[in-house]
């Protein structure tokens, strides 16, 4: 044994090995400081231990051959251990080349040549201490969300969707199905003072297994926080097998404001535009106040300006005004809203000219608010070429296309959107509309009936009673006249509406006028009590139906002339419908078409 250790000490073995792991050590920390900053990615930083492990054992190889002074020549059994030690790391390498190269593999055998790689991200669970820092998890989930969906080669399906399993989450295999992708990922957020963690996962759905997981542990920076979007989107885009075009890399690697403060308000906005559908008025206001801090904070963040666009556009879809109030209040808060809106795009555009939002909420604009179709179109055009996957820009083309009857576009226009966002009712109850005018009735029949059961979780289902009275009953008149127009029975139609009105709790007195089977009920008299009861809302474009329905067709005319002059809340939806086919003749009807640049 003594000879042994003083074999060891003359070889210099524990000088050799205190030696390299010190210099081992100093790589490591090198590594660790610079990994963050340089974004080296996870296989090179476990690469680099492998070596260093392996390394380790050469080393002591070589100090017992070589650590005697004078003994310089290379034997036999030192270059075989030496070998056998490089063979293990070249097989260790190999496995975890292998490893990172999978998820590429994995995606190869797609059920559709030439289909895209599907995903949905789900919503991030919040891991945050403080309860108020919700709107945190919330945020990067869909942060990340928007950067995925940059990628043209990826369908990436929208938040919409996927915030369905919030809080009950069936299988993997199970998600996948019902959104219709292969891959799914999720992950958490935890917000602490001033460190951030994301912990995210991509799972192969088809086969139920982790293709990668990854913690992100960061200072909480605006910079650190897209680092880890980029560093996301990049990972999922290798894993799916799909190329970034230069242009795609630039927007997904731009960042678009360095103000942590503004980031974060603008994710509290964005929070609290979310709950509109349920909070009504209250969430939009909550967001303004948001949007525009967020704006007084980096006056150059675009996308805190599209953010307001698309809050004060939302007002004529979600704003219910005052009952009290006189029209012309009435068209004063909306003139105010609208001006805030156009400016607030425009501004978006100006900063931001490579951003979807930014285009889209610029088209929605000049769609509901200014009437310029062709310039409209071209922003929603831009919009989807800068991110095909962005649904509302879809969505709101569609609105575009069916006001100008462009039919079979709209249709594709709208079922993109319904392809992008399969559980929302709201893309399902429009495409009805579409296809209801185009005439393709067969078809609104059927997605109307896919429709119904989830219509609760709709925004027609969950907005506030006093808050709907604008929604219903003309957001369900297109399932009842398809079953009409098709030769169904009266009392199919009659059920149909009277179960779609009694489900959402909205205009009573109209629900119960039909549930009551007046005796001798006919058309007449159901258009009547509908009449009634639009009077009594005001509004002005369904009187403007009723009136068309009962063949006063003056009375249709000049109530859709007050509808547009006064721009009520979704007075533009009549136009493409069957509805207003028999006021083709009228030259007043004409009129009101040119003037509003919708003269087929």
């Amino acid at each position: 044994m003594s000879s042994f250790l003083q074999r060891l000490k003359e070889r210099k073995l524990f000088q050799w090995a205190l030696a390299y792991l010190a210099g081992a050590w100093l790589v490591m920390q090198a590594m660790e400081v610079t990994a963050e900053p340089f974004g080296w990615p996870l296989a090179l930083q476990r690469g680099v231990t492998i070596l260093l492990v392996v390394g380790f054992f050469v080393a002591l190889v070589v100090a017992w051959y070589h650590g005697e002074k004078g003994r310089q020549r290379a034997s036999g059994p030192e270059l075989l251990m030496i070998a056998a030690l490089l063979a293990i790391a070249a097989i260790l390498l190999t496995i975890l080349r292998l490893e990172a190269e999978a998820p590429a593999t994995l995606y190869t055998g797609l059920p559709v040549e030439g289909e895209k790689p599907a995903i949905a991200v789900l919503p991030f669970d919040n891991f945050s201490p403080n309860p108020d820092d919700a709107y945190f998890a919330d945020g990067m989930h869909e942060e990340i969300i928007r950067q995925v969906s940059r990628i043209s080669g990826i369908k990436v399906i929208s938040r919409t969707s996927v915030m369905q399993y919030r809080e009950a989450r069936p299988p993997a295999r199970q998600i996948a199905e019902e959104l219709g992708v292969g891959f799914l990922l999720e992950g958490s957020a935890r917000k602490d003072e001033d460190q951030v963690r994301l912990t995210v996962q991509l799972i192969d759905a088809r086969v139920d297994e982790h293709v990668w997981a990854d913690d992100y542990d960061r200072d909480l920076t605006a910079t650190r926080l897209f680092e880890i979007q980029d560093d996301v989107a990049r990972r999922v885009a290798a894993s799916l097998a799909a190329r970034l075009s230069p242009e795609e890399s630039r927007r997904i690697e731009a960042q678009p404001t360095d103000n942590l403060a503004a980031y974060e308000l603008y994710m509290l906005g964005r929070y609290h535009f979310h709950t509109r559908r349920t909070t009504g008025r209250d969430g939009l206001e909550r967001a303004a106040e948001f949007f525009r801090r967020a704006i007084a904070a980096d006056s150059g963040f675009a996308l805190a300006y599209s953010g307001l666009a698309d809050l004060c556009a939302a007002r004529r879809f979600y704003w219910r005004y005052d009952p009290d109030a006189s029209p012309s209040a009435r068209r004063s808060e909306v003139e105010a809203a609208d001006s805030v809106a156009a400016w607030a795009a425009r501004r978006a555009v100006a900063l931001d000219s490579a951003s979807a939002e930014a285009h889209t909420a610029l088209g929605v604009v000049l769609t509901y608010v200014e009437h310029d179709w062709e310039a409209a179109e071209r922003e929603f055009l831009i919009a989807i070429e800068l991110n095909p996957n962005y649904v509302t820009a879809h969505n709101f083309y569609g609105d575009l296309l069916l006001f100008r009857r462009r039919w079979d576009e709209a249709i594709q226009a709208k079922s993109k959107a319904l392809e992008l966002d399969p559980l929302d009712a709201v893309h399902r109850a429009q495409l009805v509309r579409g296809l209801w005018g185009a005439g393709r009735l067969s078809e609104a029949a059927a997605q109307a009936e896919a429709v119904t059961p989830h219509l609760p979780q709709s925004a027609v289902g969950t907005i506030p009673d006093e808050e709907t009275r604008l929604e219903a009953p003309p957001s369900h008149y297109p399932e009842v006249h398809i079953y009409y127009e098709m030769g169904r029975s009266y009392d199919d139609a009659l059920d149909a509406l009277v179960e779609a009105l009694v489900r959402t709790g909205t205009s009573r007195e109209l629900a119960m006028a039909y549930e009551g089977r007046w005796e001798g009920l006919d058309w007449e008299g159901l258009w009547l009590a509908d009449l009634s009861v639009s009077a009594s809302l005001p509004c002005h474009w369904c009187q403007a139906i009723a009136y068309e329905r009962l063949g006063r067709k003056r009375e249709a005319v000049d109530a859709l002339r007050t509808a547009y002059e006064i721009r009520e809340v979704g007075f533009l939806w009549p136009f493409f419908s069957p509805f207003f086919r028999t006021l083709e003749d009228d030259p007043r009807y004409q009129e009101l078409l040119l003037e509003m640049g919708l003269r087929p």
